[in-house]
């Protein structure tokens, strides 16, 4: 989580600091001797405090943070899940699809090329979302008796072949750019962006299921 109204700094920023390349900040693993992440544990990106991140390089005293939440906190995709309330909270799968599709929250910022959210902006969007079977159409999580057959849908497929590419690159361990990859998928780069948050917690989730 990145506190309202803090700068937030990256492995580049900091190995700038520090005076060194990122390839030696990362080959050093010189993070250990900067003070702790704001980023959440096992994140793509290392986030840090500005402030502090300076502090601890100069040597001076490191400022605390803030430790109540605040409506403009910036959460990661999975922070904000974890902040709606229990009985409404999708699996991480879900969550980055309703995301990547439109049907979440719109994310607020991008923060190193991760999507963030404002701590405000999950309660305004849960309480403009229907809960189970309320108002018209099926309730939530209602299935066809039968499964609709899309396969012959030429956009169906397009958007399919779009997210296996980005699957294949993040299985190869390949992080590609948005402008690349929205070059290569002939999409916007703010819908390359999603594919790419889609398919990091898809496989995230496939990871954490037993077996």
């Amino acid at each position: 989580m990145i506190p309202a109204g803090r700068t937030p700094a990256d492995s580049a920023r900091a190995a700038q600091l520090l005076g060194v390349s990122l390839g030696t900040f990362r080959n050093r693993r010189a993070w250990e001797r900067l003070p702790r992440i704001v980023s959440r544990p096992g994140a793509r990106q290392r986030i840090w405090d500005e402030e502090q991140l300076v502090a601890a390089v100069e040597g001076w005293p490191v400022p605390p943070l803030p430790d109540a939440p605040h409506p403009d906190d910036l959460l990661d995709l999975e922070e904000a899940r974890l902040a709606l309330p229990e009985e409404r909270r999708p699996t991480a799968a879900t969550w980055a699809s309703y995301v990547s599709t439109g049907r979440g929250p719109e994310p607020d910022e991008f923060v190193f090329g991760v999507p963030h959210f404002r701590r405000r902006t999950l309660p305004a969007w849960l309480a403009a979302r229907p809960g189970r079977g309320a108002g018209g159409g099926r309730p939530e999580g209602a299935r066809d008796s039968r499964p609709r057959d899309r396969s012959g849908d030429p956009r169906h497929r397009r958007a399919e072949e779009r997210r296996e590419r980005v699957r294949e690159l993040l299985v190869e361990g390949r992080w590609p750019r948005p402008e690349q990859l929205a070059e290569e998928l002939s999409v916007s780069r703010r819908q390359a962006e999603r594919l790419v948050a889609q398919a990091r917690a898809e496989l995230v989730d496939a990871t954490r299921r037993p077996g």
